[in-house]
């Protein structure tokens, strides 16, 4: 393991986080969550920048968190990038050697070899003022590279860009952590940027972790149904009535959209009851699909708006008849947005054996999360 936070407690005033996970060398680990979960302070209580009040940060074997940051041996890209405005962009790379009281002539060779790399050679006699937003995220990557760190940590340093820059930058981002063996952790909201860079994922939400898993993973068990709402998972329907089916392996499942179906009941949710809390029928984008409205047997949705999107993923944004304020964007694969119209009436037809009863509210890890211990 390269990684290992074990048990950690930070407390921000009335704000508090637990964290326990594994993160294995050579992977990167995206924390995704909605603002004021707990991601950056997650981020700089590893880096040291923020008191853990209770467990162990362990890197590479040894215990980190009772060291100052300048001595874990972690590079850090800063949402804000965090350049230093009065240095040209050579001397902003080379930095952390200059503290280190490197040799000069190293300090230079390290500087020009990571100015290649990362396509920024002829812009190391430049101000940050003089950069472009991307010319600024490579140099501050290249800074926080440049002490041979044996963990990155990202904070959001991708969402100042636009969107065509910001989908460069990933990729761009993607290459080097992969080129380079890194170890990495980067915040994010986005869904599809954690998609885009993580080997593995861990959702957020009130300081706590409620998800962790490969994007395959969390498609197949999400746990709860805020989490597949918040990733666009698939739907996921408000559940008025349960009652035993017919088979003594199916339940009978009334949903708000009006459609009652018969779904299997799996390991952990044998006997739910809408007395405990509310559940929800989770229906994975795999077993939806769409269709003209006519034969009034599937989910009646309207199609608000259709989106043409430059990774060539189409999609339509459909309201859901009898749930209130809830949009669901529907992926169109190969079919062409222009033989749906907005303002159309259309049915989602859904296979009932894929999908799952799923309590509303997330648990600590709940689906395809685990511990590091387990």
């Amino acid at each position: 393991m390269s990684l290992e936070v074990k048990d950690v407690l930070v407390v921000r005033g009335s704000f508090s986080l637990e964290a326990d996970f594994s993160l294995q060398r050579g992977k990167v680990l995206v924390l995704l969550g909605p603002s004021g979960c707990g991601k950056t302070t997650l981020l700089r209580a590893i880096a040291g920048l923020e008191p853990i009040q209770r467990g162990e940060i362990i890197l590479d074997g040894a215990r980190i968190d009772t060291l100052p940051t300048e001595k874990r041996h972690i590079g850090f890209v800063f949402q804000d990038l965090a350049l230093f405005e009065q240095m040209r962009v050579r001397d902003n790379i080379g930095y952390s050697l200059k503290v280190r009281h490197e040799d000069k002539k190293q300090i230079q060779e390290k500087t020009t070899f990571l100015a290649r790399r990362f396509k920024i050679e002829h812009l190391l006699n430049r101000y940050p003022s003089e950069l472009s937003g991307g010319e600024r995220q490579r140099v501050a990557f290249a800074r926080a590279l440049a002490s041979d760190p044996a963990l990155m940590l990202l904070d959001e340093p991708l969402s100042a860009l636009d969107a065509p820059l910001r989908r460069e930058m990933r990729r761009f981002i993607r290459l080097q952590l992969a080129e380079g063996h890194l170890t990495a952790i980067h915040v994010t909201h986005d869904v599809e940027e954690a998609v885009d860079l993580a080997d593995e994922i861990i959702v957020m939400r009130e300081g706590t972790m409620v998800g962790r898993g490969t994007i395959e993973q969390l498609e197949q068990r999400p746990g709860s149904g805020w989490l597949a709402r918040f990733m666009n998972l698939g739907l996921v329907l408000p559940v008025t009535k349960i009652v035993a089916g017919e088979a003594s392996n199916t339940l009978e499942v009334e949903t708000s959209a009006g459609m009652v179906t018969s779904v299997p009941r799996r390991a952990g949710l044998e006997t739910p009851s809408l007395s405990k809390g509310k559940l929800c029928l989770y229906v994975p984008l795999v077993a939806a699909d769409i269709r003209e409205s006519h034969r009034g047997r599937g989910i009646q949705a309207r199609i608000i708006r259709k989106v043409r999107s430059a990774s060539n993923v189409d999609k339509l944004v459909l309201v859901i008849a009898g749930i209130e304020n809830y949009y669901f964007e529907f992926p169109l694969g190969d079919r062409r947005t222009d033989i749906y119209q907005e303002g159309e009436d259309v049915e989602i037809s859904i296979k009932a054996d894929l999908c799952q009863l799923l309590p509303e509210e997330p648990s600590v890890f709940g689906g395809a999360g685990r511990r590091a211990s387990e």
